[in-house]
């Protein structure tokens, strides 16, 4: 009884009372002169704000901010490494960056930016740093577009306090609108559906080659194990990067003058390998060596659109890939030893995306794809994934994913779109 008084104590706060605590935040940005947008970045490959940070530059009423952040479930190796990226990518381009202070092991103290709309890398719970952890700012603005096409209808993907709390969520499909009014204790009050932001990137038809060797007679492919392997904290266990490591490395030296590899990790996998009893960090950190030597592969763990489009293939065992891949349209093969397993976790829209895959369980099965599909070049399933692509993915607004997010916020606040 206690549990329901408390559950229902939390609907009425939620539905009641917060919607109008936030018409009053809302409001009183509508009559400030200066907007301060802060958005805070993890990692490169994580980076989804670069689009809406530079439309809010152009316009007077935002000042916008990039502060750089870590999460404390990766290893400090992991923070460190990430924190390097983050530095090279906005130095780049010429991006101002309030630094995460490693000697110190605190965040930029976003209170000396005065916030009044924060954008977030990550709505989990005790997944910042205590700085930047979100519980702090509650009376701000707090903003989020999720780093990868969600595969799931799990509570941590739509129902977290974050999730609840927040002034928009920008998710990709109406689906995900769909699961939000069904999971969420807000029934998907705050989620605008809004397109994938990265979409916006692959419309370009510029890509840099990110590649490690620039011979054209070598195809090239992708292997992006997720960092599910059964350690502590991992939400479900569906990679298949303990029986794959050695195996894609046969693969490699087997394949060597017709084929290069990039081995493209979820950013939490090392973390996890750290961590695991038959690793730990001396076995995992040779490893990665390992595909940094090896004359036809190399390590790629920072932003991965320009590596997507100059593919050739990819092989992976991600949810959110599953989706992702699909927008460049070029072969890919999902790893799966129980199909029905996988699918047992997915809802009918990953449970699609995961059919315009070829499927593979196998060294046999993904030397056919390498041998069969790769060099022969017989993708029998590349019709299947135009289809697809053409009527589930591609965007039905005139405008990109950024620009109608910025717009969005802008009439929100009462400011006037051109």
């Amino acid at each position: 009884m206690l549990g329901f008084i408390r559950h229902h104590a939390a609907d009425v706060f939620i539905n009641n009372i917060y919607p109008m605590i936030m018409k009053h935040r809302v409001n009183a940005l509508k009559k400030k002169e200066t907007i301060n947008v802060v958005f805070l970045a993890l990692n490169v490959s994580m980076w989804r704000y670069q689009g809406i940070y530079e439309l809010m530059a152009k316009e007077k009423r935002f000042k916008v901010f990039v502060v750089l952040t870590i999460s404390t479930t990766y290893s400090k190796e992991q923070q460190t490494k990430d924190l390097e990226l983050l530095r090279t990518y906005f130095s780049s381009r010429g991006i101002d960056y309030y630094d995460f202070d490693e000697t110190t092991g605190k965040g930029f103290d976003l209170n000396r930016l005065n916030p009044d709309i924060i954008f977030y890398p990550q709505p989990y719970d005790g997944f910042s740093c205590e700085e930047h952890d979100y519980k702090n700012f509650r009376s701000k603005l707090l903003c989020f577009v999720p780093y990868g096409i969600g595969q799931t209808e799990e509570a941590w993907f739509y129902n977290t306090q974050f999730h609840n709390l927040a002034w928009k969520l920008y998710y990709p499909f109406p689906v995900d609108l769909e699961r939000s009014k069904r999971i969420a204790h807000n029934r998907g009050r705050n989620m605008v559906i809004s397109g994938y932001t990265n979409f916006d990137l692959y419309l370009s038809p510029l890509a840099k080659d990110v590649w490690k060797l620039k011979d054209n007679k070598l195809k090239r492919l992708i292997w992006a194990p997720h960092f599910s392997i059964g350690t502590k904290n991992t939400f479900y266990t569906h990679s298949n990067f303990l029986w794959m490591a050695e195996l894609m490395i046969i693969l490699a030296r087997r394949f060597e003058t017709k084929l290069q590899i990039a081995f493209k990790p979820h950013p939490r996998l090392k973390s996890e390998l750290y961590k695991h009893p038959d690793w730990g960090k001396e076995r995992t950190d040779e490893y990665y060596r390992l595909w940094e030597e090896m004359p036809n592969t190399f390590v790629e763990t920072g932003d991965f659109i320009d590596l997507f489009k100059t593919s050739d293939a990819m092989i992976h065992d991600c949810s959110s890939f599953a989706i992702e891949y699909l927008f460049v349209n070029k072969p890919v093969a999902f790893v799966t030893r129980n199909l029905q397993s996988t699918f047992s976790d997915l809802p009918e829209f990953g449970q699609q995306a995961i059919k315009m895959h070829y499927i593979v369980k196998n060294e046999k099965e993904i030397s056919a794809f390498i041998e069969d599909v790769v060099f022969d070049e017989s993708d029998t399933m590349k019709d299947k994934r135009s289809f697809f692509f053409s009527t589930h993915l591609k965007p039905q607004s005139g405008l990109t994913t950024n620009e109608f997010i910025v717009d969005d916020i802008k009439r929100s606040l009462g400011i006037k779109v051109q």
